[in-house]
């Protein structure tokens, strides 16, 4: 096949292109399907520089567009510059508007030249997927939507100009959507934004077979001799719940159980406001904040732990949480949102083998974390419980790739 793959340039591809050497890390359902691609097929990666924006951070800052090779992939790739396009005094709402129209014309350009079989598209290109897929005919347009979040929703029922655009392009002709099931009421948002005639497929993500996970970080083996190790994995952001797990922890101190440690594996806005007040609150040596751990000792971590958190606010079936599941750790996680879908599907194939709590309740997560440390036999039976469901629903990466492959092979020949 030959595949046009435009995405943006996610952070965790950002090393990659700039060392020109493939190394990614960051969203393995992108940089899997980038790896397989590029093996069986004929593809010309175009990642698009969104370096302003809500959600959108970049450290790319070239001012020119970018083609060449790099190591570890045989096709080539073009990196689309962001607004540093443009003069430094331009306003960043014009520059921002100038480059979704620079690089959607710069995609266009690229489809004309290299007519591809397949134009695969992820949401920061939608405008560009929408065009293609109302104005020509000849390539059949792919797009990929990672999870659905707040603006997303939004678009559907906004009348500010901006949602009007995306809610016309969401209705757009495409030949195929892929959705990630990551728990954020994916289905309902596809039922509301796409055509009924578009075919649409949801994936839950792949979990790597990790046949070792010793403990070897050296910040993890400080940890060895610590007693009930509560973790937490993922975004230091407000919305992934990282403040409602650190003030559960601080509650528990106050109420004077002492013999516990948080240890929260992560990067985000909100790092130094939270390292703050657990200094505040005097209690750094009761928590351990790690930035960065190779992928195998994400699993050590689990291993090593007691109890697993998340508090995502926008749906439980994340990488993270993937691996938690993969690692029959004893979870705490949100209940289900039955308003917008978030969560429905994490509590159908999860049930009991997870303890669920209301979002944005310190105190409720504090009274579940108090029960769980103080009775072992109760974290083993959630253990025992989630070693269980997931032998229905867990799969490897290599089996998800294929299936998007397959996918992929079947819409170019027309197969159903």
């Amino acid at each position: 096949m030959k595949i046009l793959y435009a995405t943006r340039l996610f952070s965790g591809l950002e090393s990659s292109v700039t060392d020109k050497k493939w190394k990614p890390t960051g969203v393995p359902t992108i940089y899997k399907i980038i790896k397989e691609l590029d093996r069986k097929h004929d593809v010309r990666f175009i990642f698009s520089v969104k370096d302003s924006g809500i959600g959108y951070r970049s450290s790319w800052k070239k001012a020119d567009d970018s083609s060449f090779y790099i190591k570890g992939l045989d096709n080539k790739i073009t990196v689309l510059a962001g607004i540093n396009f443009y003069f430094s005094w331009l306003p960043r709402k014009i520059a921002m508007i100038f480059r979704e129209i620079r690089q959607s014309l710069a995609i266009i350009k690229e489809v004309s030249k290299f007519k591809p079989d397949i134009v695969y598209c992820d949401h920061a290109n939608i405008i560009v997927a929408a065009l293609l897929s109302r104005y020509q005919k000849r390539t059949l347009i792919v797009f990929r939507v990672m999870g659905v979040y707040p603006s997303m929703r939004k678009s559907l029922i906004s009348n500010t100009l901006i949602n009007r655009i995306f809610k016309w392009a969401y209705r757009s002709p495409f030949s195929l959507v892929i959705c990630t099931q990551d728990g954020s009421g994916v289905e309902l948002w596809l039922e509301n934004a796409l055509l009924l005639s578009v075919r649409r497929e949801v994936l839950l993500n792949g979990i790597d077979n990790i046949s070792t996970c010793e403990v070897s970080d050296s910040q993890l083996q400080a940890l060895s001799h610590q007693n009930n190790i509560i973790l937490y994995v993922g975004k230091l952001e407000e919305y992934k719940g990282c403040y409602e797990f650190v003030h559960a922890i601080l509650l528990l101190f106050k109420q004077g159980i002492k013999d516990i440690h948080a240890l929260v594996i992560g990067t985000g806005n909100e790092g130094k406001a939270l390292k703050k007040l657990v200094e505040k609150n005097h209690l750094v040596n009761n928590f351990t904040f790690i930035e960065r751990l190779p992928h195998e000792q994400i699993f050590a971590a689990h291993k090593l732990s007691d109890i697993y958190v998340s508090m995502n606010h926008l749906g439980n079936l994340s990488n993270s949480n993937l691996e938690a599941i993969q690692s029959n750790s004893c979870m705490v996680i949100p209940a289900q949102q039955m308003d917008n879908g978030i969560d429905v599907v994490t509590n159908t194939l999860l049930g009991n083998s997870v303890v669920t709590i209301p979002t944005k309740s310190p105190d409720i997560l504090a009274k579940a974390l108090y029960a769980l440390v103080s009775s072992r036999d109760k974290r083993e039976e959630m253990s025992k419980l989630i070693r269980t469901k997931k032998k229905d629903f867990l799969w490897s990466w290599d089996e998800r790739v294929a299936v998007e492959m397959k996918l992929l092979t079947d819409l170019v020949r027309g197969d159903k």
